[in-house]
């Protein structure tokens, strides 16, 4: 069935510890990362939250976020001023200052609570600020993905195809968004792997999915000591327990709820294509269709 619920992956490595009872634990480390294999093998949607993000565009690029895992739509909201970006751009600097004298007060056992104090201001203000961007009205406007062989954001000094007229577009490639204007904001939707406070990953609070995060970790175990436990169970077993609950965990994160499957069917019954949903970021892709016979 549907699954709505997350936990911490710290729940995991318990597991491991009452079910196994290893004999040190010199392999949570590689575990954690093991945890996001595994997810990213099971690769339900369900498992993802969506996150919104504004990004200051420099020399026609910007960098991806660092959590990024699928973009769903990538837009600029022209109601915005020059001004408002000069703001958001100062409280950017800001944090990233005081994210480097926490490190340093740390490094040197010094107390920096009134760092932190701050830092929360400054928080305050980037969410007030990124809600702005995300107004969702008619200010907001969708980009379209570049179909250009020359797209503008590689284009020299003086090439003869910066006066080409065409709407504003992105691409994606080498770990960076390039857009056809110089320096801007962007407006982007995407999903991410769910991180608890200490950045361990969440996973779906669904007993396939913990199934499948111990076969994972304990195949991987047996990698490098087959003798781990002498309990019989050798990396073929271990293999085919994980693939079992890596299918079943997925299925069980796919399957969707009563409010799911009528948003689905809104979205495939229908008489009339509408071909521009884009523009309008597909908030009405699941309102059902009317037609009226009079």
């Amino acid at each position: 069935m549907a699954i709505y619920k997350t936990i911490s992956s710290k729940e995991i490595i318990r597991k491991i510890f009452r079910d196994l009872k290893p004999d040190n634990d010199n392999w949570i480390d590689d575990a954690i990362e093991w945890i996001g294999e595994a997810l990213e093998h099971i690769g339900a949607s369900t498992q993802l939250e969506h996150k919104q993000a504004v990004l200051s565009v420099v020399n026609h690029k910007v960098s991806l976020p660092s959590d990024l895992y699928y973009i769903n739509q990538v837009a600029t909201n022209t109601a915005m001023a020059t001004k408002d970006s000069s703001i958001y751009d100062a409280i950017i600097a800001g944090i990233t200052a005081l994210n480097d004298q926490i490190k340093d007060a740390q490094a040197a056992g010094l107390e920096y609570s009134q760092i932190t104090h701050q830092l929360q201001i400054l928080n305050s203000q980037l969410v007030v600020m990124q809600n702005s961007y995300f107004k969702g009205d008619a200010s907001m406007m969708p980009l379209q993905y570049s179909a250009s062989t020359f797209h503008a954001s590689m284009h020299c000094e003086g090439c003869v195809n910066e006066s080409a007229q065409s709407k504003d577009s992105y691409l994606v490639e080498n770990n960076f968004i390039k857009t056809s204007f110089q320096t801007g904001k962007l407006c982007l939707s995407y999903t991410a792997f769910p991180v608890d406070h200490d950045c361990y990953p969440m996973i779906p609070a669904d007993i396939s999915f913990k199934e499948a995060m111990f076969w994972y970790i304990y195949k991987k175990l047996l990698l490098f000591n087959p003798n781990i436990k002498k309990n019989g169970i050798d990396y073929n077993f271990a293999e085919n327990q994980w693939k079992q609950y890596c299918t079943q965990a997925r299925n069980a994160a796919n399957y969707p709820d009563i409010d799911r499957y009528d948003s689905f069917m809104s979205q495939w019954v229908r008489l009339i294509p509408n071909m521009n949903r884009h523009d309008s970021f597909f908030e009405d892709l699941n309102t059902k269709e009317n037609l009226n016979r009079d």
